[in-house]
């Protein structure tokens, strides 16, 4: 694989496999397609990520809790959110029907192996599959659902950082910046590895309907198609084929990847320890966070959505059984979420 810990590495999906991470079990029929389980991981993280660091508390009391909140600030790997944004984008964009159905039409019309092959190769060539726009649209909402919080609680904990300074506290120079900011990055540098909780949550958010589901938008030209939202749709049509399961993941890396939002990304992270390098009280690292651990990366999360309007529609599975985590798709109710999932799945 040219990125070999893009989204996670061979290790992670052995640990995944026997930890019993959770898989989504449907009501209905037939199961839904497969996702490699670093691929899932990867949305994990995002998911995970967004929902922890959006729930920051701007009311701060304490050094101690300043640096609780840094640490959970600061709790992504670059790259693997990165990946997990598609990955994220992908899961809500298998809940469109009109994309299911396009891509079926599209392999007909050419050849199963022919679509996976160019799909591999050149993402974009998505924009040529039928419902695609609805795919992007979902997956566009999703990113921006997650983004936005995480926006506004930036801005709170940015706030934050001038109000306390009435308090006494928060002049009081930092104990150990140094050690402070080795922690930091060493937070940065782990890839997560779900637990037995995070499928479920991750599989109840991205597959959650739009809020009232009326988007008149609609149609093909209703989405917005950035890198990320046509990487998404492009990952979405090759779980359909049945290409991205655990045995496929050396096929998807140009998939997996986008140069500009993996970048911003990294340049939040450099920009939040750069700031932490120069911080000198605590309230000084109340502004780190808020600006470049929380308003920088939410910034990342929307542009690499597009911002803009989004479509609509539903039900569907796809055939070529796979290995990796089924993932439920258009019209399919998500019931229990906790069997474990078998090793070798």
């Amino acid at each position: 694989m040219k990125y070999p810990v893009l989204w996670a590495t061979s290790a992670l999906i052995a640990v995944v496999a026997v930890s019993g991470f959770a898989v989504a079990r449907q009501e209905r029929g037939e199961p839904g397609v497969s996702l490699a389980h670093d691929v899932v991981a990867a949305a994990s993280a995002f998911e995970t990520y967004t929902r922890g660091a959006g729930s920051i508390s701007a009311a701060f009391e304490s050094g101690g809790g300043v640096a609780d909140a840094l640490a959970k600030g600061a709790a992504y790997q670059p790259q693997q959110l990165d990946a997990g944004m598609i990955a994220y984008g992908a899961i809500a964009a298998l809940q469109e029907q009109a994309f299911i159905d396009g891509v079926r039409q599209a392999a007909r019309e050419t050849s199963e192996q022919a679509l996976i092959e160019r799909l591999e190769a050149n993402p974009e060539s998505v924009l040529e599959i039928d419902g695609v726009g609805a795919a992007a649209g979902r997956a566009q909402a999703a990113l921006l659902k997650r983004g936005a919080p995480l926006g506004v609680t930036g801005k709170a904990v940015k706030k934050a950082a001038y109000d306390i300074q009435r308090q006494d506290w928060s002049k009081g120079t930092i104990v150990d910046a140094a050690g402070r900011l080795a922690k930091v990055k060493a937070i940065s540098a782990v890839f997560f590895i779900p637990g037995d909780d995070d499928a479920g949550r991750l599989i109840q958010a991205a597959t959650a309907p739009r809020e009232g589901d009326a988007f008149n938008g609609g149609g093909e030209g209703g989405a917005a198609f950035t890198p990320v939202t046509t990487r998404a749709a492009a990952l979405a049509a090759l779980a359909v084929l049945g290409a991205a399961g655990d045995d496929d993941v050396d096929g998807l890396d140009k998939v997996m990847h986008d140069e500009r939002s993996g970048q911003c990304m990294k340049m939040a992270k450099l920009n939040l320890y750069q700031c932490l390098a120069v911080a000198g009280p605590h309230y000084e690292d109340v502004f780190c966070l808020g600006q470049h651990a929380l308003i920088d990366t939410a910034q990342c999360v929307n542009e690499a959505a597009g911002g803009g309007t989004l479509p609509t529609t539903a039900p569907g599975p796809a055939a070529r059984p796979s290995r990796g985590f089924t993932i439920p798709v258009a019209g399919q109710a998500v019931a229990a979420m906790s069997s474990p999932i078998p090793v070798g799945n």
